[in-house]
């Protein structure tokens, strides 16, 4: 299973949980399904950019973006 997101193209997929704050970040989807119903980028809030991985046992969605960035 995963989460559904709208990608800006209007295709609607499923995504594993770790891509969903890179794919908010490089601005790739305009909506996601959490819980509590779907979120719109830009509208509805969303939590806090993360900080790049500094530890063991941080978020692997930093661990990626760090990577990408090297």
């Amino acid at each position: 299973m995963g989460i559904p997101v709208i990608f800006n193209n209007g295709e609607e997929r499923n995504v594993p949980s770790y891509m969903l704050d890179y794919l908010i970040r490089e601005k790739k989807i305009v909506a996601f399904l959490r819980s509590s119903g779907w979120v719109q980028i830009g509208r509805d809030p969303i939590r806090k950019a993360q900080q790049p991985l500094t530890r063991s046992g941080e978020r692997w969605s930093d661990f990626l973006f760090k990577r990408n960035q090297a």
